[in-house]
């Protein structure tokens, strides 16, 4: 088990919070007849679609020690009686004992020396069923009518159901048993500690578990299906909450409580597939939809990787991320050119090749290397404030490089200021190469994934990132996105 990683007050419950998973613990608690409730908590997801849950185990253990909570005065006290009736409050429930105070001798009023020849019995039905002290062993018969103890004048009886009277006899047999007189006070009741009747309802209102008669061991179940039929309801149309889970008993009753929720998890299903163009330059699959508010613990989703067959060479520029005051070359109708040296693409096969620098209005361009004329039309304007454009252009096929490469770039309408790296190199250029796609690596989301071809599906694949999900790559590729869900911790 994950260690935790923190704790969140909510209510009289605590929450303790791991990677996937939410405990609701609460020890020694009262469940009354109108109930008592565990919150599972969650927050709201902007856009969600959705939730699951993994397991929602309850456990409720039933307080069954200790002396009873006192029920009241079942029997007022006699100077002079053979036998106490008790009926109990509520009769489903046990009771743990009785307080006989005064317990005396009738008429002459001295104490009771309890011994094996002197007995206080209890009987239901009109049987006996415990004696204190418990008829003696006598031979091969065993104590008889065990169960039962006194302290003072708490009578101990062991949780005995429905009504009982108390005599005070005579006697070391059952057949020798002999009723006498004697006097007592006011005598309580104390009912044994357990719910009685427990009933757990979900977030619904909806039963889903009935244990009639006295709780008197743990019990255990799985409130999954019923979180998880609440959640996936709430979660789309409330803004944050909690999954309620009341238990009720017929009788108020002790007991510890614990309520452990695994794989609670909000979703949001992404519809489409959300794509975006790779160029060897950092990018990122852009989210669709609403911000959800949060950050997902991450996004499941099966990643598309359709290679163009081209990788960006490692001697192209660098793009920078945005300076009105970085050094460039204004190109107009006059020719500006950048010499490639052979050495550098050497043995490759020039496949694209771009400017990188601001246009000064509407702009087109047009571009000559390896003997191709390639041109760009209708390039907006900017303002020299942000990041400068990157204006690629696609050889028709494939250039051999077997020397020195020129490219030379003129604006045939408006302007373009074309960035100058400060390495003296020469106005910037990006330059793309045939590549094969076998043994190369796109990162997405922060997860590397290894291409086996032209196009290459990962299922499953779980993504880091929030409002977009991170690209890496050298490779000239579109990554696309699909079947993704975010999913939300509670």
């Amino acid at each position: 088990m994950n260690a935790p990683i923190g704790v969140v007050g909510v209510g009289e419950v605590s929450m303790v919070v791991v990677p996937q998973t939410a405990y609701l613990v609460q020890a020694g608690v009262t469940i009354p007849p109108s109930g008592y409730v565990v919150p599972t908590a969650w927050r709201a997801v902007a856009g969600a679609t959705g939730a699951r849950v993994g397991s929602a185990i309850l456990t409720v253990d039933p307080v069954t020690y200790g002396a009873g909570r006192d029920a009241g005065v079942v029997a007022a006290g006699k100077n002079a009686t053979t036998s106490i009736a008790v009926t109990p409050p509520d009769a489903r429930v046990p009771t743990r004992g009785l307080t006989l105070p005064s317990l005396r001798s009738a008429p002459d009023g001295e104490a009771l020396p309890l011994s094996d020849d002197l007995h206080l019995v209890v009987h239901q039905g009109g049987t006996p069923v415990v004696a204190v002290p418990p008829l003696p062993a006598d031979h091969y018969v065993p104590a008889q009518l065990t169960g039962g103890a006194l302290s003072g004048s708490a009578l101990t009886l062991p949780d005995l159901v429905g009504p009982l009277s108390v005599t005070l006899a005579a006697g070391r047999t059952l057949d020798e048993l002999t009723s006498l007189s004697f006097a007592h006070g006011d005598v309580r009741l104390k009912a044994a500690p357990m719910p009685v009747g427990l009933h757990v309802v979900g977030p619904d209102g909806d039963e889903q578990l009935a244990v009639p008669g006295p709780l008197r061991t743990t019990l255990t179940h799985d409130l999954a299906p019923a979180l998880q039929r609440h959640l996936a309801a709430a979660v789309v149309d409330q803004e944050g909450g909690t999954a309620p889970v009341t238990l009720r008993s017929d009788a108020t009753g002790d007991a510890y409580v614990r309520l452990a929720v695994t794989g609670l998890v909000i979703e949001r299903a992404i519809e489409g597939r959300p794509s975006v163009e790779c160029d060897g330059a950092p990018t990122s699959v852009p989210r669709p939809g609403v911000t959800p508010g949060r950050a997902p613990t991450h996004t499941r989703a099966d990643v598309i990787v359709t290679h163009h067959g081209a990788a960006l060479h490692p001697s192209s520029d660098p793009v920078p991320a945005a300076d009105a005051d970085v050094g460039g070359v204004a190109v107009r109708d006059v020719g500006v050119t950048r010499r490639i040296p052979a050495a550098t693409l050497a043995g490759e096969h020039l496949v694209r090749v771009a400017v990188v620098g601001w246009p000064h209005g509407e702009t087109d361009l047009a571009l000559g290397v390896a003997g191709a004329s390639l041109t760009a039309s209708a390039l907006p304007g900017a303002d020299g404030r942000g990041a400068p454009s990157v204006v690629w252009f696609t050889l028709p096929t494939p250039a051999a490089v077997d020397g020195p490469v020129d490219v030379t770039l003129r604006a045939t309408r408006g302007a373009f200021r074309w960035f100058e790296p400060a390495d003296g190199s020469g106005p910037a250029l990006r330059l793309a190469v045939a590549s094969s796609p076998v043994g190369t690596r796109v990162v997405v989301g922060g997860v590397g994934l290894d291409l086996t071809g032209e196009t290459t599906t990962t299922t499953g694949v779980l993504l880091a990132g929030t409002d977009g999900w991170a690209v890496e790559t050298d490779q000239l590729c579109t990554v696309a996105l699909a079947n993704a869900v975010m999913e939300f911790a509670p």
